[in-house]
């Protein structure tokens, strides 16, 4: 887990010209930034699109969590940890300017629990099969409340939240395989584009490691619109 601010290593000359007024990368796109498996952009009838970044293109499908218009002009792709406080912070930022911009800003949610958090992979499972059983509004209610009450997060709390979300108990058990499988996938999708911890974020083909405050972010992303 990594706060940008305090790390420079972390999107180091970006934040600096950001900082000081000045965007670079990310630039505007004359329609998505995507291309979709058959090569054409934003294709609504592909089931897989790629996302070009700087360290690689990132892969999205239908069983990404996702808020926003498919056709967007920015697609931000963040792999978070539930448990991880910056990866909160991160979250709460990117949540508040997509809804700022939500007819032109595609957020794509990408599970990467750590070691180091006792229920980050649990949370992980969890919140992927209340988005199997629930959808996407439904996932983002569960993943608002985990990052929301991050200390209070234990196996019966994670049981409480999906329940609170229609998902019963034993929809917990039968899609686990399942959520498993695509955690499992986005942990090594991860470890293919080199990510070395959280949060790490794409926005359109600019690679943003670690947090950083909404002042920092705004202009970045307004810059892919």
């Amino acid at each position: 887990m990594r706060a940008g601010p305090l790390d420079r290593r972390s999107f180091g000359a970006t934040a600096l010209a950001l900082l000081g007024g000045v965007v670079v990368g990310c630039h505007p796109h004359e329609g998505p930034p995507t291309r979709s498996a058959g090569g054409e952009a934003g294709d609504a009838t592909s089931g897989r699109e790629w996302l070009k970044t700087a360290d690689g293109e990132v892969s999205i499908d239908a069983q990404d969590p996702q808020l926003g218009p498919r056709r967007a002009r920015c697609v931000i792709v963040a792999f978070s940890d539930f448990q991880c406080p910056f990866c909160r912070d991160a979250a709460f930022v990117v949540r508040r300017l997509q809804q700022e911009h939500e007819a032109e800003v595609r957020l794509v949610f990408k599970h990467l629990p750590t070691g180091m958090h006792r229920y980050a992979r649990a949370s992980s499972i969890a919140a992927q099969i209340v988005f199997l059983e629930a959808g996407g509004p439904a996932f983002f209610r569960f993943h608002d409340r985990l990052f929301e009450r991050q200390h209070e997060i234990d196996d019966d709390r994670l049981r409480e939240w999906a329940a609170a979300e229609g998902v019963r108990a034993d929809a917990l058990v039968r899609r686990a395989p399942e959520a498993e499988r695509r955690v499992r996938d986005d942990a090594e999708e991860a470890g293919r584009l080199g990510i070395r911890g959280t949060p790490h974020l794409y926005v359109n083909d600019r690679v943003v490691d670690g947090y950083y405050p909404y002042e920092t972010m705004k202009p970045l992303i307004e810059s892919a619109l």
